[in-house]
Order: C-alpha cells, then sequence, then structure tokens
C-alpha cells in the first residue's frame, strides 16, 4: 500500500463537511405536464423533522432544508378545505357516469382568500384517493389543471394547446382536440381544473372558452371545476338555460354548485376559526425552539396584521420562520412578526 501524502494526511486529520452544491435556485414546483402536477401533489404534504435537518448553530445555506420548507410550509386543512371537498364529492360523484349533462363546480372570492388552495386542495384529495382505492398508475391522469392561457394570435386563447400540453402531446401543428378527448378517456381523467377565470375579460372570450370547454365536458367523464374572482357571473351564463323565457319576477338560475371563499372576520365564531387555523400552523413549524402552542397564542395579533386574508397569514407566518431561522431565534414571537415588511411602509 503506498504511502499517503502530507496533504493526504492533512485532509484527514482535519475533515471538514462540504456545503452541498446549489445545481440550481429554488423555484416553484410548476404543475407543467400531468408527470410535474403528480409528483407535486405526492410531495404537498412532506414536513422535515427536526431530527433529520442540519443541527442548531450550523450555518444556514440558501438550500438549509427548513428554510426552503418554511418558505411556504404545507396546506392546512383550513374550515374552507374540510368543508369543500365534502360538498364538490356529491357532484364529482353524480358526474364520472354520465355520457353528458354534467354539473360544472365554480370557486369565487376576492383575492386573497384562499380560492386557489382550495382548488388545489379538491384536485389533490380526489387524486391519492383514487390512489388509495386503486392503485399507482403512471397511465391514470386523474386530474388535469389549468391556468386560462395567454391570448395568442389573433387574441385567441389557445385552450387545445392547453390541454395537450398538459397530457404530454406537445406537437408542432394541427389540432390536437381528439388526441386529447381520446387520451382523457383512456386515462379516466375525473377532474378538470381551471384556476384565473376572471382572465377572460370580454364576453367573446368567454363565448370562445366555453365552446371549447363545452366539447370536452360533453366527450369526456370529467368534471370541470372554475374558479376565480367573480367566477360564477362568468360562468353561470355558459351553462345555464338562456333560451326559455323567464316568468315574472323570475330570475336567471344556473345549477353549478358554488362555493364562496372569505376573509375571517372578527365575530367570536370567525375567531375561533382563524385561532383553529393558526394552530394548525403552529404544529408544522419546524423551529428547535418552537413550542407547541407558541404561534397560536399570537393568533389576535396575527388576525390584526392579516385581518382574516389566507394569503397575508401564510406569507406572515412563512417569513417570520425564516426569520427565526436565519437570526438564530429558533421560535416565532410578536417582535420578530413586527420585524416582517409585508404589508407595511418602509421609510427609506
Amino acid at each position: 500500500m503506498a504511502e499517503l501524502t502530507r496533504e493526504e494526511w492533512l485532509a484527514l486529520s482535519n475533515p471538514t463537511v462540504p456545503e452541498q452544491m446549489l445545481l440550481a435556485p429554488p423555484v416553484p414546483m410548476w404543475p407543467q405536464d400531468c408527470h410535474a402536477w403528480r409528483a407535486r401533489a405526492d410531495r404537498l404534504d412532506e414536513v422535515p423533522e427536526l431530527a433529520d435537518c442540519a443541527p442548531m448553530g450550523t450555518k444556514v445555506t440558501d438550500n438549509d432544508r427548513r428554510l426552503l420548507y418554511s418558505a411556504h410550509m404545507r396546506t392546512v386543512r383550513t374550515p374552507a378545505i374540510r368543508k369543500g371537498i365534502p360538498v364538490t364529492a356529491e357532484p364529482i360523484k353524480a358526474n364520472r357516469q354520465r355520457i353528458g349533462g354534467k354539473i360544472a363546480i365554480v370557486i369565487e372570492g376576492p383575492r386573497g382568500t384562499g380560492k386557489s388552495t382550495l382548488l388545489d386542495a379538491i384536485a389533490v384529495y380526489w387524486h391519492r384517493r383514487l390512489s388509495r382505492l386503486y392503485g399507482p398508475d403512471e397511465n391514470r391522469i386523474p386530474v388535469v389543471a389549468l391556468t386560462v392561457p395567454p391570448p395568442g394570435r389573433g387574441n385567441v386563447r389557445n385552450w387545445a394547446g392547453a390541454f395537450a400540453r398538459f397530457l404530454g402531446q406537445e406537437r408542432e401543428g394541427g389540432d390536437p382536440t381528439a388526441s386529447v378527448i381520446h387520451t382523457m378517456r383512456n386515462a379516466r381523467t375525473l377532474l378538470v381544473v381551471v384556476d384565473a377565470i376572471e382572465r377572460l375579460r370580454t364576453r367573446t372570450e368567454i363565448e370562445q372558452a366555453f365552446q371549447y370547454l363545452d366539447v370536452i365536458s360533453e366527450e369526456t367523464g370529467a368534471t370541470f371545476i372554475y374558479c376565480g374572482r367573480n367566477a360564477h357571473p362568468i360562468v353561470d351564463p355558459q351553462t345555464r338555460d338562456n333560451d326559455t323565457p323567464l316568468e315574472q319576477d323570475e330570475t336567471p338560475w344556473g345549477d353549478s354548485v358554488v362555493l364562496r371563499t372569505s376573509r375571517i372576520g372578527y365575530s367570536d365564531e370567525e375567531m375561533a376559526s382563524f385561532v383553529s387555523i393558526v394552530d394548525l400552523f403552529d404544529a408544522d413549524l419546524r423551529l428547535f425552539r418552537h413550542e407547541r402552542g407558541d404561534l397560536t397564542a399570537l393568533a389576535p395579533y396575527l388576525h390584526r396584521r392579516s385581518r382574516g386574508y389566507m394569503r397575508t397569514l401564510s406569507h406572515l407566518i412563512c417569513q417570520a420562520a425564516q426569520g427565526a431561522i436565519l437570526s438564530g431565534e429558533e421560535r416565532i414571537t410578536e417582535d420578530l412578526l413586527k420585524k416582517v415588511s409585508l404589508g407595511q411602509t418602509v421609510q427609506l
């Protein structure tokens, strides 16, 4: 055996742990196609255990596991999610064996009230439910998840291309609609979720979109869920009877199931609901000095700062958690929350 050189002996006697190489900066897990969406849905509930993370006092790098987790944390089961999943299950179960005449679902509400989170939670629930009931299957695509595509040539939105891309059917030209329908039937697609429906701003855009979406709805077994601000006035006229004359004093009516999100207000019942949500965040924090209930005790302050908006609450907690990790405090306090500049004007 060859003798070690002086440099090799020094390396052995003074071992250092190399920093993990950053191959790319952190980015969202974009659900750009069915494979990426499936991988994201399978990983959404991953919460790191402190025992598996770098010990307290270790230098925090940009790709620290707790730092990355604290940037978004996992989706907590808010009262809206707990109520929304069983309500939407009724039309989904009734629709799935119908060839035609399916009922649409609409999710609407103001900005920052958790519409898209609810939409995502419903889609993930059914993905996991089918995997539990029938086993994992790479050929099954239970959910097609889309946002309204941007305007293209001639200010026309390419819905066919959006479906084809999600299903992994990129092509140079031609209409992929027949292939989309064939794939969705064979893949037993249960849901098509369309977010940001408010991007359809003109009557022409809305009518063009629903001319295409109606074809997919009628030719596949999928239930459509439309989500966005003021979504009901956009979707309802396209899915109801507009031909029968109304009786005197009768108002137009559609049969879509409508879920409406809102901020959590100041009544005793709403405040109790808000505390329960904060408590769910409390349970998911991964800070070395955090004790169960620390964050829950700050619920009144968090409500004042967030005014009951879920987006703001999530950012407040996540930014404070990252601040606690980077500062070494390792727990969230009111003083730390006051340092979070979210929603505040910073005088420079």
